[in-house]
């Protein structure tokens, strides 16, 4: 029995000391307790599971005009307004059953204020409900505001082709138009949502640059790119992104708009017509090179059937009189006068190939190279020329220029079996105008030919971005007419 007693003793001493180190740990957490709850920069609440006041800090105390003993007087719907209370009950079914309800409230101060408030409410020990609240009146004023201007605008955002999203200051969603939800679900593969965070819907590799474009927007700042999104065949949709600040006019930003247009179409077709435009290069390059090759191969062809010819016959006569060890004047004066007409044709074979002088004007190369014509063919050749000759014309276009005279006129001592032929050239506001007219043959022009002279004369035109027009037909001579802007 006295070793009971003593058991007894004992479990009723640690008994005591278990309860005075419970109330000492107790009062330590509540210690603890009140002092984040005073230091807590939010508004925190505390009520029971009726929505009576059991405790709030003195940030909450300011936010609605109440002292401590004041609202430990009242239930939490006194500061609720009665309409939104209608539409949106309090929930604390929800609370006890262990849910966290996180939403927007619109609540009045003492003074009959209206004060929007952004609260986290869940249960808070066994009896308990622990809310923190946040005033966002500012951020609504700012929305409603926003919203006012959207709506004046939603005629055009819910009928147009462009992607049109409206933000607040902190880049939450206020409004956005149909279009931005294909946008979000096809690309981002979210369903848009008000109130939102934006940048939450972007990948994080994107959200940084976007969150800087976004800063520079509500800094004041205008902004514009490009971006490009990978589709599941391997192709790319493509869309211009505009960003701009909206403000009532004043120096305020409250939030941004981003406005964005597929330019996907756009991107294609620049892209096909890049890849058209290296195409015709190449073809520039071909015909360039067919056009050296021909020429080449007519030079020599003129070395060979002329000037080799006439070479020939004066080692031929110079052979004759090393054979006969006398004098012959008829074959000396036949070799002095074959050796004046080589070095006329190599004259004029050198005259052809060699640049014009870039000291010269147009009308004097064109009026030295229809002399040549006059004193070399049966072609009576007319050039009649209106240009100042002060006219500063760059020495590329004047090179091109003279290329082509030059070029349309060996086409019809060639082809043209011309007599007469008139080159006419004159210049009118900031455009030069070349013709050139014979009164050959003739040829259609829808018929494909094998020569090049018309396409180099095309593409050297097209170049400058000119205009060629050409009127033939057979039998009655060729009329060539071009236009180059300079």
């Amino acid at each position: 029995m006295k070793q009971t007693a003593n058991t007894d003793g004992e479990k009723a001493s640690c008994d005591k000391m278990t309860t005075v180190e419970e109330k000492q740990q107790n009062s330590l957490c509540t210690e603890n307790y009140h002092f984040l709850f005073e230091q807590a920069t939010d508004a925190i609440m505390v009520t029971d599971f009726k929505g009576n006041f059991k405790n709030a800090n003195a940030s909450l105390c300011a936010m609605f005009g109440y002292t401590m003993e004041e609202l430990l007087e009242l239930n939490v719907k006194a500061l609720l307004d009665e309409e939104h209370i209608k539409a949106k009950p309090l929930r604390f079914d929800l609370l006890a059953a262990g849910e966290t309800i996180f939403n927007e409230r619109k609540m009045v101060h003492k003074n009959g204020t209206v004060i929007y408030v952004e609260a986290n409410a869940k249960k808070f020990m066994d009896d308990r409900i622990l809310v923190i609240a946040r005033d966002i009146t500012e951020r609504k004023k700012v929305e409603q505001t926003l919203q006012k201007s959207e709506a004046n605008l939603h005629t055009i955002f819910d009928t147009t082709d462009t992607i049109y999203v409206l933000m607040d200051h902190d880049l939450r969603i206020i409004s956005y138009n149909p279009r931005a939800l294909a946008f979000a679900k096809n690309e981002l593969g979210h369903s848009i949502e008000i109130s939102k965070y934006l940048l939450d819907y972007f990948s994080p590799e994107k959200q940084p640059q976007l969150l800087l474009y976004m800063k520079e927007v509500l800094a004041g700042r205008h902004i514009s790119y490009e971006v490009s999104y990978p589709q599941a065949d391997g192709s790319f949709n493509w869309y211009h992104v505009r960003m701009f600040p909206i403000s009532k006019g004043d120096n305020n930003i409250h939030g941004l708009m981003m406005a964005v247009s597929d330019i996907t179409e756009k991107k294609l077709l620049v892209r096909e017509l890049l890849d058209q435009k290296v195409q015709e290069q190449k073809k520039i390059i071909r015909a360039v090179l067919q056009a050296q090759e021909i020429e080449r191969n007519r030079i020599g062809q003129e070395l060979h059937d002329n000037i080799n010819q006439l070479l020939t016959c004066i080692n031929m006569y110079l052979g004759i009189i090393g054979k006969e060890k006398i004098y012959r004047k008829d074959l000396v004066e036949k070799s002095k006068e074959l050796i004046d007409t080589t070095i006329r044709e190599i004259r004029l074979l050198s005259r052809q190939q060699v640049t014009p002088q870039k000291q010269a004007g147009i009308k004097e190369l064109i009026e030295e190279l229809t002399k040549r014509l006059n004193e070399n063919t049966v072609t009576n050749t007319k050039f009649e020329c209106s240009i100042a000759g002060h006219l500063s014309i760059d020495e590329d276009l004047k090179l091109n220029i003279y290329r082509i005279v030059q070029e349309q006129t060996n086409n019809i001592l060639k082809y043209a079996a011309a007599s007469r032929a008139t080159i006419t050239i004159s210049e009118n506001n900031g455009t030069i105008y070349l013709s050139i007219i014979d009164n050959g043959i003739g040829f259609d022009p829808a018929i494909k030919r094998n020569g090049i002279g018309i396409s180099n004369i095309i593409n050297r035109v097209g170049s400058y971005n000119g205009e060629v027009g050409i009127e033939s037909s057979p039998g009655n001579g060729c009329k060539l007419e071009i236009r180059i802007p300079y």
